[in-house]
């Protein structure tokens, strides 16, 4: 059972592309410009940005720094499948929840596009480096053959994305106690 070394580089790559421009969006344009977290009517969408700032550390460290294969990889896919779902909502309460904020810029719009683009990609090129044999459900947890620099480059992700989820769950927990207030 062996990972397509050249796949899981590039999935990384793509990943770590995506992760910058994701930065940028997530951090910069939601949290410190737009302050979504710390407004009323933008507090749903706040929350569903949170929910996957918790799924990204565990899709990373699943699906792009480990080999993983039979069941632990399905999860990789359930986290992955449950992201797109959380993504889909957002995009469903995105123009309700901006509309005071005047709504979505051309930039950050064309950002969102650029970003489901690389996460898509990241994800297929990630999964299309598994040999057919990791997809059985009792195939062992672990593979061999994942790029080591595409698994270095994936694991340093990680700690980050922790970081920004634990910052996301601090902010909405504090934006509702300024509601209450």
């Amino acid at each position: 059972m062996q990972i397509d070394e050249d796949l899981s580089l590039l999935a990384s790559l793509v990943l770590a592309a995506f992760t910058a421009l994701a930065a940028i969006d997530g951090i910069y344009l939601h949290l410190v410009r737009d302050r979504l977290h710390a407004r009323p009517e933008t507090r749903r969408e706040h929350a569903l940005h949170t929910a996957r700032a918790m799924l990204f550390g565990p899709i990373a460290l699943v699906l792009f720094a480990l080999p993983s294969a039979g069941a632990l990889l399905w999860l990789g896919v359930g986290l992955a499948a449950a992201d797109t779902v959380v993504e889909l909502w957002d995009v469903f309460v995105e123009p309700e929840s901006r509309r005071e904020l005047g709504g979505l810029s051309r930039g950050e719009y064309l950002l969102h596009v650029v970003l489901t683009i690389l996460r898509t990609a990241a994800i297929a090129l990630a999964l299309a480096a598994r040999p057919a044999d990791a997809w059985a459900w009792d195939a062992p947890s672990m593979s061999t053959g994942l790029s080591s620099l595409g698994a270095a480059i994936a694991a340093n992700l990680v700690p980050g994305a922790i970081v920004i989820a634990i910052v996301h769950v601090w902010l909405a927990v504090r934006g509702a106690q300024w509601a209450r207030a």
